[in-house]
């Protein structure tokens, strides 16, 4: 990898009206040192994205990863959550699930290929979501799957309605994952009572990996906080700069 100039690093912050959503969202966008408009880099969007930069630290420690040539260069859009409408937003099952889903695909993800020197195929693109974010990102594979196939699953949010949509398919092949569980999620407090991730967690991997999915499968010492999720970013960036290899980016 060419040596990066540091002082180029910036993040970018833009207001994006959707129409299917009837509202403004806001995306905040990494550029890595040395960005180019004359280049193709891989991508990585992100659900409750301004909290991956604020509370997972993604700029920092891609940056840092970039630096000691362990990362390619790499644009990672965060797009903001709206919180009194999250669960309906990234719930497959949510009242407004599919607008945003629409959202993301037709609105945000051309948004960003038309202002930014980004990969515009399943080979460049990634997305990555913690918790229900997860959730959305699968829902989100399962209806474009040529769009998106390479996702970073953290805690996930699969509950039997998720795991349900899974079920339901016969061929995943096409799907690369990394996911990674909390060994002490066991007991998650959510709107419905205690939940337990960590169970919910192995059955996804299992449920994928019977129907062809390739699954880096990760289980670690943490609960259901930033904390937990911020320390395992620099393992899931190496298994994205691994797909980046193998892929001959």
């Amino acid at each position: 990898m060419p040596e990066l100039d540091q002082s180029k690093r910036r993040i970018e912050t833009h207001t994006i009206y959707s129409a299917h959503l009837s509202e403004e969202r806001t995306i905040k966008v990494f550029l890595p040192p040395g960005y180019r408009e004359d280049e193709n880099y891989p991508v990585m969007y992100c659900h409750d994205g301004l909290e991956f930069f604020t509370h997972g630290r993604i700029a920092t420690i891609a940056s840092q990863r970039m630096a000691d040539g362990l990362l390619d260069p790499l644009v990672i859009v965060g797009i903001a959550v709206h919180k009194q409408t999250r669960t309906d937003d990234y719930s497959p099952d949510g009242a407004r699930h599919a607008a945003y889903s629409r959202f993301v695909l037709q609105e945000c993800v051309p948004f960003v290929e038309q202002q930014y020197a980004v990969g515009r195929t399943s080979d460049r693109r990634f997305m990555a979501g913690i918790s229900l974010g997860a959730a959305a990102s699968l829902s989100i594979h399962l209806q474009a799957r040529q769009e998106f196939r390479q996702l970073l699953l953290f805690s996930g949010a699969f509950y039997e309605n998720v795991r349900s949509l899974v079920r339901d398919e016969s061929d995943l092949s096409n799907l690369s994952a990394y996911m990674v569980v909390g060994q002490e999620e066991t007991a998650v407090d959510i709107p419905s009572g205690p939940y337990d991730f960590y169970r919910a967690n192995q059955a996804m991997r299992s449920l994928l990996l019977e129907r062809g999915a390739r699954i880096d499968y990760h289980e670690a010492p943490g609960t259901h906080i930033w904390g937990f999720w911020q320390k395992q970013m620099p393992d899931a960036l190496l298994w994205l700069q691994r797909q980046l290899t193998a892929l001959g980016s």
